[in-house]
């Protein structure tokens, strides 16, 4: 017992014990990664994630269970003992010379989001509903397509059964809806006029494509035979027209002053 005691107070004089380093968890990350990218893309990335998962997460375990976590890494120059400064700064605040925060003094109210989330509802909604006019499949098409996302049987439905009237898919949809336009209309109006240089093109075009592929993604897992009665490209003109119409209102909403803010 007496020499394993000098033994460790030697190597703590000649070093200090840190953990070794291993690329064991970023492995693990990765595997993870693919694992759930799988889901939305493809089977094999699930397999080969699992693969890598389990990969990384036996290679950890291993350096855990035989004690290799850790090396022997040598104590340098001593560090110097920190000295107290006396010296009083005075903290910077807006206005100041050399401050870099710039605090506006209005901004877009939260009601311009829910605003322009119902107006640009509107404009959704009466670009998909022209699409089953004009498409012949019926006003009613885009209404059950939408209730789809809740009632899993409408994917197995035929193009003549979705352009047919359904209570609950009407009363679903619209409850999808008007969630959703509300929703991320009042996200529009937190988020749009924070973007750089044209935020109307963030809301018109940006916004609407990363809208499109996350539904695309999602439809795909939610319910699959769906997507085969969705013609994108007027899913992608509806939420165009829907974020161009948030955005002008928004933008165009007059400024009210921050709260609390001292020039």
């Amino acid at each position: 017992m007496h020499d394993n005691t000098q033994n460790a107070q030697q190597a703590h004089r000649n070093g200090i014990e840190m953990p070794r380093p291993t690329a064991a968890p970023i492995i693990i990350s990765f595997g993870a990664m693919c694992m759930a990218s799988g889901l939305v893309l493809n089977w094999m990335f699930s397999a080969v994630g699992l693969i890598v998962f389990f990969a990384g997460l036996i290679r950890w375990i291993y350096i855990l269970a035989t004690g290799t976590g850790e090396e022997l890494l040598p104590i340098g120059a001593r560090p110097q003992p920190v000295r107290q400064s006396r010296v009083q700064v005075e903290p910077l605040r807006p206005g100041m010379p050399g401050h870099r925060m710039r605090i506006p003094d209005k901004v877009h109210p939260v009601s311009a989001g829910l605003k322009g989330g119902a107006i640009g509802g509107i404009a959704m909604a009466v670009t998909a509903l022209s699409y089953g006019l004009f498409s012949g499949r019926g006003i009613w098409y885009p209404v059950n397509l939408l209730g789809g996302m809740i009632i899993p049987s409408i994917g197995t439905w035929t193009d003549e059964q979705l352009g047919e009237f359904d209570l609950l898919s009407l009363f679903l949809g619209t409850m999808i809806f008007v969630v959703t336009a509300l929703g991320v209309g009042l996200m529009f109006g937190i988020l749009l006029p924070t973007m750089p240089r044209v935020p109307i093109l963030w809301g018109g075009l940006v916004a609407p494509l990363l809208w499109t592929g996350a539904i695309y993604g999602f439809m795909g897992i939610l319910n699959p035979p769906l997507s085969e009665h969705v013609d994108w490209s007027w899913f992608f003109a509806s939420q165009f027209a829907y974020g161009i119409t948030v955005g002008i209102v928004v933008i165009r909403s007059e400024k009210i002053p921050v709260g609390g803010f001292r020039s």
